[in-house]
């Protein structure tokens, strides 16, 4: 948090209101987003209907390493909420929030194995916007809030083993207590 608090004093100064400029020079806010997106994506499974026979390479058998056909008309199901947390492509601490794991183009050769906003041809016509709305928020609250935690008697739970609830968006089942302290 200090770390984010720093970048956010030094990219906006005096100024109250961020702009779409100003937030784009904020690269470790940009990694915390992507971060939470690769364990909370908003929208964790994802399906679409083939409109061919063919022959994934792989991921089929009880290795995954297989290949899987899939024919024309049959329903894929895919997760991003799984795929984000695979030790092969993320490394071992995959279940841990680390958003230093997106600094310096560490990740950028991932493709396909980061979509929270899907891909291609149907991809969220909204993902700039939800960006950078996360992001005004972030920083606003920031701005506004000298401190931001768990309330004392709040336990934090472990990634992945708090309780969710899955509609069409991911969504904490609990809901989520913070402590705010004003500025």
């Amino acid at each position: 948090m200090d770390r984010l608090r720093s970048e956010v004093r030094s990219v906006m100064g005096e100024s109250e209101h961020p702009s779409r400029e100003q937030i784009r020079r904020m690269p470790f806010l940009a990694c915390i987003i992507k971060e939470s997106l690769r364990l909370y994506p908003p929208v964790p499974l994802n399906n679409r209907t083939a409109t061919a026979t063919t022959i994934l390479p792989t991921g089929g058998g009880p290795d995954g390493h297989s290949p899987i056909l899939v024919r024309k008309g049959e329903l894929v199901v895919f997760s991003q909420y799984v795929n984000s947390r695979k030790k092969n492509i993320y490394g071992p601490d995959a279940d841990d929030f680390c958003p230093e794991r997106w600094e310096e183009g560490r990740l950028s050769g991932i493709g396909w194995a980061y979509f929270p906003f899907s891909g291609g041809p149907r991809r969220c016509l909204g993902e700039g916007f939800a960006l950078m709305e996360v992001s005004y928020t972030i920083v606003r609250l920031l701005q506004a809030f000298s401190l931001i935690e768990l309330p004392a008697d709040e336990r934090p739970e472990p990634i992945g083993t708090e309780r969710q609830r899955l509609t069409l968006v991911l969504s904490s089942a609990d809901g989520c207590r913070v402590k705010f302290e004003r500025r």
